[in-house]
């Protein structure tokens, strides 16, 4: 994937050993792990189980307000 922004501001913070080889490894089919770490900060989030199960929710209700509304 070509750069069209120059990538000009760093970050640093600090890892134990063991999460430095869990990133390794976690990394592993990334082109680095600047690449990897980048990729994973600034994707959207995944939904929750939490939200997951409040849309399960809500679409049971709206179910049940149909089936209720129905003669």
């Amino acid at each position: 994937m070509a750069v069209t922004k120059p990538r000009n501001r760093v970050l640093i913070f600090r890892l134990t050993q063991d999460e430095y080889e869990a990133l390794q490894i976690a990394s592993s089919g990334a082109r680095s792990l600047s690449e990897y770490a980048r990729a994973r900060l600034l994707a959207p989030p995944a939904p929750s189980k939490i939200d997951q199960q409040l849309d399960e929710i809500k679409s049971t209700v709206a179910r049940l307000a149909d089936l209720l509304e129905k003669p």
